[in-house]
C-alpha cells in the first residue's frame, strides 16, 4: 500500500510515528500524549468575591489582587478591595464545575477550550451565578490567561461586590 506524501507529512507534524513494515505495510502509531489544546491541561479557574469600598486610608490590595488593583480602581472607581471568599477548581471540559467562594455566592461553570486566536489559549465559559441559592445571571464569556473577568455585583453597604474569575496555568 502506498501512502500519500501529504498525509505522511500531516501525520508527522501531528506527532504520529509512521513506519514501513518489511512486508510493505504502513503502520501509524498515535502519539503517547494528547496534543496540549485537547488534553485536560490542568488549568484552573480561580474565583473571588471582592468587596470594593472608597475609604480615606485604603489598605493595600490582597496579594491575589495586586496585579489587578490598578484596573479595578480604574474600572470601578473604588480605592480599597478586600477578598471575602475565593475558590479554585481544575477546569474539566467534560463536566460542570462549582465554585463556591462564599456562602452567599456560588458559580456553576461549564468550560470548553476556545480555539480562536482572540481567546489566547483560554476558554469559553457558560456561567451561572447564584446568590443565596437563587440564580441571578446566566451568561457566556471568554476567559483568557492573564486577562481576568470582573463582574459588578450588588451594592454592599457603601461599596460594591465584584466577582473576579481568572484562568491559572
Amino acid at each position: 500500500m502506498r501512502i500519500c506524501p501529504t498525509l505522511l507529512l500531516l501525520f508527522t507534524l501531528a506527532g504520529f510515528v509512521v513506519a514501513a513494515e518489511p512486508d510493505g505495510a504502513i503502520t501509524v502509531n498515535a502519539p503517547s500524549t494528547v496534543p496540549h489544546n485537547l488534553a485536560g491541561k490542568h488549568d484552573k479557574i480561580w474565583s473571588a468575591v471582592v468587596v470594593a469600598t472608597d475609604v480615606a486610608t485604603p489598605k493595600e490590595a490582597p496579594v491575589e489582587l495586586r496585579e489587578f488593583a490598578p484596573r479595578l480602581k480604574h474600572v470601578f472607581g473604588y480605592n480599597q478591595f478586600e477578598i471575602v471568599g475565593s475558590a479554585t477548581e481544575v477546569i474539566d471540559e467534560l463536566a460542570e464545575s462549582w465554585l463556591v467562594p462564599s456562602p452567599v455566592f456560588q458559580f456553576s461553570v461549564k468550560a470548553r477550550h476556545a480555539p480562536s486566536k482572540e481567546a489566547r489559549g483560554g476558554y469559553l465559559l457558560d456561567l451561572r451565578f447564584f446568590q443565596e441559592n437563587r440564580p441571578f445571571v446566566d451568561t457566556e464569556a471568554k476567559l483568557a490567561p492573564n486577562s481576568p473577568l470582573f463582574i459588578r455585583g450588588p451594592q454592599y453597604g457603601k461599596g460594591q461586590v465584584i466577582i473576579v474569575l481568572q484562568v491559572q496555568h
